[in-house]
């Protein structure tokens, strides 16, 4: 098993599934990496490996038939003429079966070959036969189709500048400001009242708005001035500049943070960056960094998503430092 390359989260992320698939709607729903698999094939043909890994969930890229690629919409029948590249010239080709994707390659490749080479005897009659020696031959192949597009993957991530989205405010001076004010806000004199039991319900521990979105991360702890224990709760919460009124980590954090305070409770901002959350797959995933609250602890955040939504929701990290 080889190094997870994901599909989302950075351009680059992006550059490589438009590189491995036809066309950005050709990506199966819910697929947000890749990985390289060594199979040794003990019997049986390549059929055995497409269909056993895509029963486990793991379709190889491309794979149509077996849910590694989305047909496209055209379906064309096998030795259909049209003009492949748009020169002109219209040529019959041998096609693939219905509901392939049209373009797509399937990301399947011998990468070795062993077998005993044969002696050449010559028989009495002149004639030659072959006869097991014990000379092993092995032939390897260490690139495949797809090499060169994970090693751009990787050249991009290694980059020292970071990979921004194109739509993206910067925030550094700003940010910071926003969430001086906010934790000064956060100590100034709130009414509290830490041991009353009648407050309302919490928001919900996750809140996640669908799409890319900057994330915070937020403990709130509350004490009981009876026996010196402390309740505490972890919340992540995604919003778009239009929900929240504002581009930044700080506009993100500023309700939730005032809502818990007047519940009682002592908040802290732990972190942020952003989250690439898909609702129809479900899944999100937690990258990047916030300038104000600093990097959030992806992991922790991507297991609140999980436990908070009962493993409805999927959730990756990657704590990557040039993601923002």
């Amino acid at each position: 098993v080889g190094d997870l390359y994901p599909l989302v989260g950075s351009n680059a992320s992006k550059n490589l599934a438009n590189s491995l698939w036809s066309d950005p709607e050709a990506v199966p729903p819910g697929c947000k990496a890749v990985v390289e698999l060594e199979i040794e094939l003990l019997t049986g043909r390549t059929h055995q490996i497409r269909g056993q890994l895509s029963t486990e969930g793991f379709p190889l890229v491309g794979d149509a038939q077996y849910g590694g690629a989305i047909p496209g919409n055209t379906f064309m029948p096998p030795n259909t003429s049209f003009d492949d590249d748009g020169d002109g010239e219209v040529s019959t080709k041998a096609r693939p079966p219905y509901g392939y994707a049209r373009f797509d390659k399937l990301a399947l490749q011998c990468s070795q070959l062993e077998f005993l080479d044969p002696n050449i005897v010559l028989k009495d009659d002149g004639t030659e036969v072959g006869r097991i020696s014990d000379r092993w031959n092995v032939f390897r192949l260490e690139d495949a189709w797809w090499t060169p597009d994970l090693v751009n993957y990787q050249q991009q991530m290694s980059s020292s500048s970071p990979l921004v989205e194109t739509n993206s405010v910067p925030t550094d001076a700003s940010d910071e400001m926003l969430v001086r004010e906010l934790k000064n806000a956060a100590t100034s004199s709130v009414v509290r009242d830490h041991d009353s039991k009648s407050y309302s319900p919490l928001p919900p521990n996750i809140l996640l708005t669908p799409g890319v979105h900057k994330y915070v991360l937020v403990k709130a702890t509350k004490y009981s001035s009876s026996n010196d224990t402390a309740e505490i709760e972890w919340f992540v919460k995604s919003a778009s500049p239009e929900e929240c009124g504002g581009p930044y980590h700080a506009n993100v954090a500023q309700g939730l943070v005032e809502e818990l305070q007047r519940k009682g409770y002592d908040v802290t901002v732990t972190g942020g960056g952003r989250i690439d959350y898909n609702e129809y797959a479900p899944h999100a995933h937690v990258y990047g960094f916030s300038y104000g609250f600093g990097k959030g602890d992806h992991a922790k955040a991507a297991s609140i998503i999980e436990s908070s939504s009962k493993n409805t929701i999927i959730a990756t990290f990657d704590n990557s430092n040039t993601l923002y």
